[in-house]
């Protein structure tokens, strides 16, 4: 049987620990408690962005389906490949074909020693930090890693840093998992995206912009009140956790333009829906710019077009 994986142990570790903005850290001690405490106290999102695929069968597939009595399971066939990200190759873990649990034990010896509970012997790494990076006007996107086999369910790893209001037009994209810096747990200085100059708005679309500047003054002195009023707010959060705010209440003053990091990991038909939509002209121009980067990162297939919606 081939098993093909999308992953690693400090893949887990990074997707938990970017909400502390540590994601770049490798400590194997900690890591390894880190997975151990993520597993013990349920937090499953980190375990979704490692994904593996496995020659199947449709009878196995729908036999699966039958056995994990949880409505919230989730396994693909694509026709010759079944796909499960590492969540619910865990919910599914007796399940699981013998050959599957071997890669598992030799490619993520961390997590398979936490799920059946003995010492770890081991601890996989990631490759690189990121295996490409584009920088574009209001952040970047980097490639992570990527799983290829010719199918809608390839499977793409992203890092990327934004604005706020690039993040939550993002995350509308919901067939995909996600791990964002939490401003709860950080409380460094923010870093912001200030436009070049404040585009018009659309007289024919009620959404988007126009790629022109707002006239002078106004675009000068919006622009100055913009940068103003963020230095200004940077003061006051840094005053507040100085003295004792809560992160969790003292992040509520700062403006959209503040910029986010997160982990997105996504089958190829998401992401091809994604581009579709977010290249196209009537999307925000700092989104397009992150999606063209994207498409000349990985390209584009087609695969939405099989969709009817």
């Amino acid at each position: 049987m081939a098993v093909f994986l999308l992953g690693s142990d400090q893949r887990v570790v990074r997707c938990a620990r970017v909400s502390f903005a540590k994601d770049e850290q490798v400590d194997q001690e900690r890591d390894i408690k880190l997975i151990k405490f993520l597993f013990e106290n349920r937090h499953a999102s980190p375990f979704e962005h490692v994904v593996m695929a496995f020659e199947s069968d449709e009878e196995f597939w729908l036999s699966l389906l039958r056995k994990v009595k949880n409505p919230t399971f989730q396994a693909y066939w694509d026709g010759k490949f079944l796909w499960l990200n590492l969540r619910n190759i865990i919910n599914a873990w007796e399940h699981m074909p013998e050959e599957v649990l071997n890669v598992i034990e030799e490619k993520l010896p961390a997590v398979y020693s936490v799920v059946v509970g003995r010492e770890p012997k081991g601890y996989s790494t990631d490759s690189a930090y990121v295996r490409e990076l584009v920088e574009t006007s209001s952040g970047f996107v980097g490639l992570v890693d990527k799983l290829e086999l010719d199918s809608p369910m390839d499977y793409y790893t992203f890092v990327v840093e934004c604005p706020l209001f690039v993040a939550r037009q993002w995350h509308r994209h919901r067939f995909g998992s996600y791990n964002e810096v939490s401003r709860r747990y950080v409380s460094y200085e923010p870093d912001f995206y200030i436009p070049e100059y404040l585009r018009k708005q659309s007289k024919s679309n009620k959404q988007a912009s126009e790629d022109t500047p707002l006239e002078e003054p106004w675009n000068s002195l919006f622009l100055k009140k913009i940068k103003w009023y963020v230095e200004d707010l940077k003061t006051l959060y840094a005053n507040m956790v100085e003295k004792g705010t809560a992160k969790e209440l003292a992040r509520g003053i700062l403006p959209q333009f503040m910029k986010t990091r997160f982990y997105w990991t996504v089958p190829r038909i998401s992401l091809d829906n994604f581009i579709t939509l977010r290249t196209h002209p009537h999307a925000q121009k700092e989104i397009r710019e992150l999606a063209l980067a994207i498409k000349d990162m990985v390209g584009y297939r087609g695969w939405d077009r099989t969709m009817r919606l």
